[in-house]
């Protein structure tokens, strides 16, 4: 998948970084169309849609001219002619992807940007995302596309007997948030976090497993209950190695969380606040606050499953710190 097409669309959104294109080639994440009509477009958008869902995704700007200046050469946007009726586009470009690529491709996003303020005219932006599996085809002309840098062909041979071989791939997520701050059972300073994992591909995780080396943080020994339970087995190893790893019954589901267990960071004590008198009639008594610094840290770890590649996560959390009235 290409995060790069998908940053592209979110940058997109104004006519002054769709106009910044101008002078750019296209490439293997984005493709400019000028529109011609419904009937005209059916086989150029359709095509442009399966070529980017059997790649890595990217994006079509409907509404600016592109060139070549030559032979085995990009195309490079030329300037602007936005759509007349943005909306009546947006809507005509998406049953075209809906009507016309086999199988369907899921996850399209849409937006369309005025040329001037509170114009109707102006773009419509697209953005496909890759699909797993079986590849797409054009309903047009019945043939599998494939986007190649900046260019849309046919797929060869090989390359459909390939994706009609696969099946679709599960893709994990890191779930590390901070839940909270305070004094633990036993009155010690502790930063709390949740470890998890999420399922975003469409396919099952099978094997999932997360490892990180033991530092900043540590797991919490009652595990995720109370009860010395995790969400994945822990698996043995030697310190500071953390490993939680599943086994053949330890499977997420597309669209599923996993919480794996939960860690604490322990704070330091730091100078107490000033003692306070308080006084009231015929009653007087002093306070104080203990204060408790955590420091910032990075957490790297570790996920995979069967189907993806491993991958390296690494976050970081700014330094905070606690009063308590104890």
């Amino acid at each position: 998948m290409s995060e790069r097409a998908e940053l592209l669309f979110n940058r997109l959104q104004n006519a002054k970084a769709i106009r910044a294109l101008i002078g750019q080639a296209e490439d293997g994440d984005f493709d400019c169309k000028e529109w011609h009509g419904v009937d005209s477009m059916k086989a150029s958008i359709a095509r442009a849609a399966c070529g980017f869902a059997n790649a890595t995704g990217g994006v079509i700007v409907v509404g600016m001219t592109a060139k070549s200046s030559g032979p085995n050469t990009p195309d490079v946007v030329t300037g602007e002619k936005p759509v007349a009726d943005r909306e009546a586009v947006k809507s005509a470009v998406l049953d075209i992807i809906l009507k016309q690529v086999d199988p369907g491709v899921t996850g399209v996003r849409a937006h369309t940007v005025p040329d001037k303020p509170k114009a109707k005219s102006g773009f419509v932006l697209l953005y496909i995302p890759e699909m797993d599996g079986t590849p797409q085809r054009s309903r047009q002309d019945w043939r599998f596309y494939v986007r190649i840098a900046s260019g849309t062909v046919p797929m060869e041979y090989f390359q459909i007997a390939d994706r009609f071989g696969s099946r679709p791939h599960p893709k994990l997520e890191l779930i590390f948030d901070e839940r909270h701050t305070g004094l633990n059972p036993y009155r010690q300073p502790e930063r709390n976090f949740v470890l998890g994992l999420k399922n975003t591909g469409r396919s099952i995780a099978r094997f999932p497993a997360v490892w990180f080396l033991q530092g900043a943080v540590h797991p919490d020994t009652f595990g995720i209950d109370g009860n010395t339970n995790f969400g994945l087995p822990r698996r043995p190893s030697e310190d500071p190695l953390i490993i939680f790893a599943g086994g053949v019954d330890n499977v997420i589901f597309p669209g599923q969380e996993l919480i794996v267990a939960k860690l604490a960071q322990t704070g330091t004590k730091s100078d107490p606040k000033p003692r306070q008198v308080h006084t009231e009639p015929l009653v007087t008594w002093a306070s104080a606050k203990t204060r408790y610094v955590f420091p910032a840290f990075n957490f790297t770890c570790s996920i995979s499953c069967e189907g993806c590649p491993t991958e390296a996560i690494e976050k970081t959390f700014e330094a905070t710190e606690f009063i308590s009235d104890f």
